[in-house]
């Protein structure tokens, strides 16, 4: 199921979202509203289980088309790098982050 656009403009609100300075070859350098997550990375020692979620930023779709690996983003002053690029959809993709290269 996608949304419409009139749906996600009202779901990226500026009162919810915060501002990313995308510097991308493809999709260009603008700044895009974003929600931004820095997830608990945490391993078990005692059985080795590893549990990585780490940051991740949700954009338009339409944001963040051309978009490629090793992007980045600049948000709350700190680049992250794009890892990872995961359209779901429904107009939202997810951009996986890391602070290396």
């Amino acid at each position: 199921m996608s949304f419409t656009s009139e749906e996600i403009d009202a779901f990226f609100d500026p009162v919810l979202t915060e501002d990313a300075l995308l510097f991308s070859a493809g999709a260009g350098s603008k700044i895009i509203k974003v929600f931004f997550d820095n997830d608990y990375q945490g391993v078990n020692m005692f059985t080795g289980e590893v549990e990585s979620a780490g940051p991740q930023a949700q954009a338009k779709t339409s944001d963040v088309v051309g978009v490629a690996h090793g992007d980045t983003l600049e948000i709350r002053g700190i680049t992250y790098y794009i890892k990872g690029i995961k359209p779901d959809a429904t107009g939202i993709t997810n951009l996986v982050l890391s602070k290396d290269a």
